[in-house]
């Protein structure tokens, strides 16, 4: 065991002695310590006032006499204690108030100081009620459908219409300002549409609802709701603005079934795959397109055709007609496309559609020859129009010599003759003639060109292209010469020369 002189023994005790002394001096201190703070909502920071904040002295002071003081908070939710302390110590504050949870501080409290506690932030747990004023005005709040169909359309046929109810400062009236609200139709197509409730009472958040049931008629109906407030100068009536919901969307009606290609003649002798769009527009019997999703179903007599469609908003859809086998051998195919109306009917109709092929091109006489009158023809193998966009060039070639007529000429889409309504090839035919497949040319002196001499004519040049190809010839002196490579010059014994597009 260590020994320590007598010296340092004495001046150790001294010490001790001393520590003692000034540790009881500490423990006796006292006085009263100030807290303040405040109380807030956690989600809003809003002050909360009236809330409790109980103070309470920590488990480690047991031995001291206990400590529990309740204070309120003010309007802004601040709080301010005096307490009495004789010891400096652990304070534990908890912040209470009814709808919210509750939260804890712990504080270090010394005499003679004010400490500012650090703000308690409260989550409410049950909504607030809800306060208004008297009813003052009457809003739209939501519409479900603005477009619904007519009644066994297969559409939407309901639409609910909410309505609110709010006080002079926008908030929307309680249960203890509730209202009772009308409901009226303005105009209506008259087809048996009807609204219900005729009336109802508003809920907690100033909200009524109606429902518009469709009828058996297209057209536009309006809502109307009412409600009488009573104020300071007697009672008076606030309405809505008339609300506007659509009815259409009815079945197909035959009236009202379109079907039609985008050319009515296209190349579809010249290659397989090629496409001719073909569109459908299908309304009801109230002239409005039908509902949205309405099949349609189409077949072809040649070709392939793409077999349906279901109408967009606009009661339309598109499908391709498609060039393969079979091809027709008069180049007339029959597009018919069919769908259903209100009493299971079937709605049909058909059209058709021209299979345009190789060009060919008769001209007569067939030599050039100055101040001659030519007949030309232009047609494809079959002897049919050729497809819209084709174009017909004369040109004379030599001195003080011009062709005049139909000299620049571009093809319209194909026309037909309806013969019968049966739905065959043999139910059409193509129109052919003057402006079509028939054209008249001259070559002349051109007067507009001031030289000596005689006109002189040594070529006239046909050229004829677009979507059907491309075919040109020159007359000579001579007789007709094929320009374009493959083509075929056939002599008739009329005089006439035809030229065939190489295959």
């Amino acid at each position: 065991m260590r020994r320590y002189p007598p010296l340092l023994l004495l001046t150790l005790m001294g010490l001790l002695a001393l520590f003692s002394t000034s540790c009881d001096s500490t423990d006796n201190e006292s006085g009263t310590v100030t807290l303040i703070g405040q109380v807030l909502d956690a989600e809003t920071s809003a002050p909360i006032s009236n809330a409790v904040v109980r103070i309470l002295a920590n488990d480690a002071f047991d031995e001291e006499p206990d400590l529990d003081i309740l204070v309120e908070t003010d309007d802004q939710g601040r709080f301010s204690v005096d307490i009495p302390i004789d010891f400096t110590a652990d304070l534990v504050l908890v912040a209470t108030e009814n709808a919210y949870d509750t939260e804890r501080r712990t504080i270090l409290a010394i005499a003679d100081r004010t400490i500012e506690v650090p703000p308690f932030r409260l989550r409410r747990l049950v909504e607030a009620e809800p306060e208004s004023g008297s009813p003052s005005n009457l809003l739209l709040l939501n519409v479900t459908n603005d477009v619904i169909g007519v009644i066994e359309s297969g559409s939407q046929e309901v639409s609910r219409i909410t309505f609110q109810v709010a006080d002079s400062a926008g908030r929307p009236v309680t249960l203890d300002d509730q209202t009772l609200v009308r409901f009226s139709l303005g105009q209506t197509p008259g087809g048996g549409e009807f609204i219900a409730p005729s009336q109802a009472a508003t809920d907690n958040t100033g909200q009524v609802t109606v429902n518009l049931s469709s009828g058996q008629r297209a057209g536009v109906v309006q809502i109307i709701a009412e409600t009488d407030v009573t104020g300071p100068g007697g009672t008076r009536t606030i309405r809505s603005q008339p609300v506007a919901v659509t009815i259409h969307g009815g079945l197909p009606d035959a009236a009202h079934f379109t079907v039609g290609p985008e050319r009515f003649n296209f190349p579809g002798l010249l290659a397989a795959g090629l496409r001719d769009p073909v569109s459908v527009v299908v309304g009801d019997k109230w002239s409005n397109p039908v509902r949205t999703g309405t099949a349609v179903y189409f077949n072809t007599t040649h070709g392939v055709i793409e077999g349906s469609i279901q109408t967009n908003a606009d009661g339309q859809g598109t499908v391709d007609l498609i060039s393969g086998n079979p091809f027709p051998p008069t180049g007339i195919a029959v597009i018919e496309a069919e769908t259903g109306d209100e009493n299971q009917a079937r709605v049909s109709t058909h059209f058709p559609v021209l299979f345009s092929g190789l060009i060919v091109i008769g001209v007569e006489p067939a030599t050039a020859i100055l101040g001659r009158t030519y007949r030309l023809s232009v047609t494809d193998h079959l002897g049919n129009p050729l497809a819209e966009g084709n174009t017909v060039q004369v040109q004379a070639e030599g001195t003080k010599v011009k062709a005049v007529g139909n000299t620049s000429v571009t093809l319209d889409d194909t026309g037909f003759l309806v013969l019968d309504n049966n739905g065959l090839p043999s139910s059409y035919r193509p129109l052919t003639g003057l402006g079509i497949t028939e054209f008249t040319f001259r070559a002349v002196e051109d007067l507009r060109i001031d030289e000596d001499g005689f006109p002189t004519l040594e070529t006239i040049t046909i050229l004829v292209s677009g979507p059907n190809g491309r075919l040109e010839v020159v007359l000579t002196a001579g007789g007709a010469v094929a320009r374009t490579v493959g083509a075929q010059v056939e002599p008739l014994p009329d005089g006439q020369v035809r030229i065939h597009a190489p295959e």
